[in-house]
This record gives structure tokens, C-alpha cells and sequence, in this order.
């Protein structure tokens, strides 16, 4: 199959190309089409230094779009309006997976003080920021991504609790559960099939797109987890 990986240039973009390129042909999307082929390049190249063969080339997003079987969104969710709009006129039949996560980082301070007296103290006040989830108006990312979808595509949402880094580092064995939602029993057997590609990564069904702002916002939470617990790059396991 042909995956394009819009927002490819990123680092969840290069783990999944470097990861998938063995059984499929990867096009690496970007709004700059010399960035996507220079990432590619790039992705090649790491794979030679595996003794591996990829696959691998780069064109803008549109491009990408039209050439594929199945588009990956790697994009911000700010960006996802003016992405859909810009390949809408070329989609026809492809599977689209959303990895997309609105979140936000809140500003908070604490402050100490022995006799609680509610005013900051210099020196004793400590920094309490975390990211949150921002539910956009109908749900999830990936209702908002349905709407703007002709009514043909047919859209899962998976692979949002992937840590980046590791997905990237061909020397790391991941061992991460992927919650997978969808209306399409097809699409979520081809997003199943692409799980199982990746060693010792297993697929889980957790219902229709609908659901899909319970595995959003486990993204979030990860990272506050890992920040205040000295801790990197986490993803979920069910056990």
C-alpha cells in the first residue's frame, strides 16, 4: 500500500515512516514541498544504516494525499481545517487515520507559606504548568476531521499514545497497546493489520469514532504523568 504521512517531517512522521517503509511505500507530506523530500532523503539514509531498504519520498500535502492508500494526519489540530480543505478535491477512497490531539499547557503557581498567608512569597512559589485537553465543539479531533470529510472516507483514530522518540529509534522495541476508534469494521482492520507490523505493538478496538476523545485525552495525561514523575516518553499497556 501507499501511506502518506501528512505533517511527515515531524518526529511521529519519521518514526512511522522508518517503521513502515519495509512492507509499503511512504510519502512524506508537507505544506514545503523540499522540506517533505529532504526529510525523506533523510529517513532513507537512516535506513541504510540499518542494512535496510525504504521506500521512502517526499511531496507537498495535496500531492501525498492523492497518491495514497491510506492518509496519516501528523498535523496540529489547529491545522486541520485548512489541511482537509486542501486535499478534499483528491480524496477518493482512501482510509484516513487521525493521530491528531488538541491540547493546551495551563499556567498555574503555588504558593508556600507558613502562616497561609494567600500572597506570594519570592523564592517559595513553584511552577505547576500542565497540559490539558481541549475538547473541540463536537467532541474530539476526530469528529471535528469526520465532519470535514467527504461523506466516502472513511476515518479511524489510533496511534495517539506512541511516544515520538521512541517510535523514531529503530533500536528501541516498542511494547505499547494502540487504542483504535472507528465507524469501519475495513478501515479498522487495516489500521489493526498496520499495528501488527510494528513488533510487539498490539491493537485494541475501544468503539466508533465517537469514542475517540477518551483516547485523545490520555495524551495529555501521559505527558503531565512523565514531566512530574521524572519520567520519559510513555505510552500504555492494558493489563
Amino acid at each position: 500500500m501507499k501511506i502518506a504521512i501528512l505533517g511527515g517531517t515531524g518526529n511521529i512522521g519519521k518514526g512511522f515512516a522508518l517503521r513502515w517503509s519495509g512492507k509499503h511505500d511512504i510519502i512524506i507530506g508537507s505544506r514545503d514541498e523540499e522540506k517533505a523530500k529532504a526529510a525523506a532523503a533523510k529517513n532513507v539514509e537512516i535506513l541504510k544504516g540499518y542494512g535496510r531498504v525504504g521506500r521512502i519520498e517526499g511531496a507537498d500535502n495535496k500531492t501525498a494525499a492523492e497518491k495514497s492508500d491510506i492518509i496519516l494526519l501528523a498535523i496540529r489540530y489547529e491545522n486541520i481545517h485548512s489541511v482537509i480543505e486542501l486535499i478534499r478535491p483528491v480524496l477518493d477512497k482512501q482510509i484516513v487515520i487521525s493521530v491528531v490531539v488538541p491540547m493546551a499547557k495551563n499556567h498555574c503557581y503555588i504558593y508556600h507559606d507558613a502562616e497561609h498567608i494567600k500572597v506570594p512569597v519570592p523564592g517559595k512559589e513553584y511552577n505547576t504548568d500542565y497540559f490539558c485537553y481541549t475538547t473541540p465543539p463536537l467532541g474530539s479531533a476526530a469528529q471535528e476531521i469526520a465532519a470535514l470529510l467527504p461523506k466516502n472516507i472513511e476515518l479511524t483514530a489510533a496511534f495517539h499514545n506512541v511516544p515520538a522518540r521512541k517510535l523514531a529509534d529503530l533500536d528501541h522495541d516498542l511494547d505499547y497497546d494502540i487504542a483504535i476508534s472507528g465507524d469501519c469494521t475495513y478501515s479498522k482492520d487495516v489500521v489493526f493489520d498496520l499495528v501488527r507490523e510494528i513488533p510487539n505493538m498490539r491493537p485494541f478496538d475501544v468503539g466508533p469514532i465517537d469514542a475517540s476523545a477518551m483516547i485523545e485525552s490520555l495524551t495529555p495525561l501521559l505527558i503531565n504523568i512523565a514531566a512530574r514523575n521524572k519520567l520519559k516518553d510513555l505510552g500504555i499497556r492494558f493489563v
